[in-house]
């Protein structure tokens, strides 16, 4: 039987009209605790969406003073867009975080990595 992990990014977020940059907690990537491969995926589920998600990650133990790198980018930034995807990303990132730019309409409903 196989065993998935699941790690919250994003919880729900309605956009308020203020905030169009967030920053999600980083969550430990699959190869966090060394040896549980290199592969992960992030699925992303949004309503009348407009705006950037970016997954970030970075090699660094430490989130605090963490060197983050971009991984993969989804959305647009001029029609809402209402969509559940799955992005696939291969390396040993020992933490994965997501960060939203550009929000300035919609849901972004959830956004999980699982791996």
């Amino acid at each position: 039987m196989t065993i998935f992990t699941t790690q919250t990014l994003l919880p729900t977020t309605i956009y308020d009209g203020t905030t169009n940059i967030i920053i999600g907690t980083a969550v430990p990537a699959a190869n966090y605790y060394g040896g549980q491969g290199s592969a992960q995926t992030a699925l992303i589920q949004v309503t009348g969406f407009i705006g950037n998600i970016t997954l970030q990650g970075t090699l660094n133990d430490w989130t605090e003073q963490a060197l983050w790198f971009d991984i993969e980018s989804y959305g647009n930034t001029s029609t809402p867009t209402t969509d559940s995807t799955a992005i696939n990303m291969i390396g040993n990132f020992v933490w994965i975080r997501a960060k939203v730019t550009d929000f300035t309409g919609g849901t972004i409903n959830s956004a999980n990595l699982v791996y």
